[in-house]
């Protein structure tokens, strides 16, 4: 809104005014599919809205209630509001990818073909309620598809990017795993642990098994799409260079550092 500011909290998580509206478009064969609002209403509560394009890409209507549909031969799920809030969590600050970390980096910008790293790029409109200063001074995720970045780093902000806004502290019940890109392996409850739920009838199952991508239940749910997939929600394809580099990050490990 007008006049307002973004807050940065102390970890790195964009804190938005009442009044804030979010917008993502998705696109399926360079076609404009769908748009997505997150709004933060007056009185502070976050509500997510999901319009769905007509073939012109002139006009989008309201979906109310969710609904998919066959896309291109594609199974395509406009959410629901209630559907949003699975993955937009209030422990992960309602908002996702809108963080120090994930934005440190450049961008170009369409409409003046500038290439800017994007946090000082809004440092510099003051969009900020502080100035963060050198960019270079903040934290920042390796990009997962980047094969000259260590795999680690890589594989940790996949996980971080994809799965950390229900998998972390204070996340929805029956979810104890913190893939946090902060946090230790070794504290993520996941690492050489046995899985509390489906073990996917994996002999000696493990949700991170190291060095044995066979038995990591993690890796087993990010590689299927049914009721035991992950994400739970919003996809209807597996991340074949997701499986890949979590498959060589797990079996690159030797134990639990």
């Amino acid at each position: 809104p007008d006049g307002e500011t973004i807050s940065v909290q102390g970890d790195g998580d964009f804190a938005f005014p009442n009044g804030t509206v979010l917008m993502k478009h998705f696109r399926l064969n360079n076609q404009l599919i769908e748009t997505r609002l997150f709004m933060r209403h007056p009185d502070g509560d976050w509500a997510g809205y999901s319009y769905e394009w007509d073939a012109q890409e002139t006009d989008a209507t309201l979906v109310v209630g969710g609904k998919t549909e066959n896309i291109d031969g594609q199974d395509w799920l406009f959410p629901s509001g209630a559907q949003c809030q699975l993955c937009h969590t209030q422990a992960a600050g309602h908002s996702l990818s809108l963080e120090t970390a994930q934005l440190n980096s450049d961008l170009t910008y369409s409409e003046t073909g500038r290439t800017a790293n994007q946090l000082l790029t809004l440092d510099e409109i003051m969009m900020f309620s502080a100035p963060l200063g050198d960019p270079a001074d903040q934290p920042a995720l390796a990009d997962p598809a980047d094969a000259t970045a260590p795999l680690e780093e890589r594989a940790r902000a996949y996980l971080h990017i994809n799965c950390s806004g229900c998998h972390r502290p204070g996340g929805p019940p029956g979810r104890n795993m913190d893939l946090r890109y902060q946090t230790a392996l070794m504290d993520t409850n996941a690492c050489d642990v046995a899985p509390g739920g489906t073990d996917l009838g994996i002999a000696n199952a493990r949700l991170i098994a190291p060095g044995d991508p066979s038995r990591s239940v993690l890796l087993g749910r990010m590689d299927r799409r049914d009721v035991d997939g992950m994400p739970p929600l919003g996809s209807a394809l597996t991340d074949a260079a997701g499986v890949t580099l979590i498959s060589d990050w797990i079996t690159s490990l030797s134990g639990c550092p």
